[in-house]
């Protein structure tokens, strides 16, 4: 399949959103373009005024986009090929309700750009990658690195270990003297879900033990990608 960029086809200053600006677009090109052409149900939660989900209904010609948030944006109402609904990205009975309306079937992409606030995140995700993604679809995080940050709900800026402290936490790691990550944000917030869902990519080695152990399961992924600010998840077309 040929490789179409397509954000460069519109007229990008039409739309009030910030993955203009944060260049998120380049990224997204690059996972989007099979599904151009597509009959595709797109479902993003956290949309703000309302101007990506006019972005993404012109980026897909034949696809429906549904937009959840807890407040909704004026004017959209009557927009060709988009739904809103207001509700929380944690109440997963109403993430459930607008799924079952909107695509039965299930969506070939969901956008995360909501909270940021990991907890919330995390349980978005499961419910909806599992019950509500198709299989192969792409799920997308945006904005985990919100989760470094002294100024967001559950973030911590990344401050670099002095030289003699990082000198003696490897030196006592090495004596398995110290195990914690070195950084709090490791361990919870957006920045610990991302971690969280490096090990269910890797399930087969985590639950295969040893070298000569046999996986218990393999991964829910097809395959996961890391990127600045942006996390894109396939997921497994079994």
């Amino acid at each position: 399949m040929e490789f179409v960029v397509r954000s460069k086809e519109l007229s990008l200053g039409r739309y009030d959103t910030d993955k203009i600006a944060n260049g998120y677009l380049d990224r997204y090109d690059s996972f989007l373009y099979p599904l151009v052409s597509r009959d595709v149900k797109v479902l993003e939660i956290g949309v703000r005024a309302g101007g990506s989900l006019l972005l993404w209904r012109d980026y897909f010609p034949k696809g429906v986009i549904v937009g959840v948030d807890v407040a909704l944006p004026d004017g959209l109402s009557g927009e060709d090929r988009i739904q809103i609904f207001r509700g929380s990205q944690e109440d997963t009975a109403f993430l459930s309700e607008v799924a079952l309306k909107t695509a039965p079937e299930g969506f070939d992409l969901i956008i995360d750009d909501a909270s940021h606030i990991g907890e919330l995140t995390k349980v978005a995700f499961w419910h909806l990658f599992d019950n509500h993604l198709k299989p192969s679809g792409l799920y997308v995080i945006e904005d985990w690195g919100t989760g470094y940050w002294d100024d967001w709900p559950d973030g911590r800026s990344f401050q670099p270990e002095p030289p003699w402290r990082s000198l003696g936490l490897r030196l006592l790691r090495k004596l398995t003297l110290v195990r914690e990550a070195p950084w709090a944000n490791h361990n919870y917030g957006m920045v610990g879900f991302v971690k969280e869902l490096v090990d269910e990519q890797g399930a087969a080695d985590l639950t295969q033990a040893r070298m000569s152990g046999v996986p218990a399961r393999t991964s829910r992924f097809e395959k996961m990608v890391i990127t600045p600010s942006i996390v894109f998840i396939t997921k497994s077309a079994r």
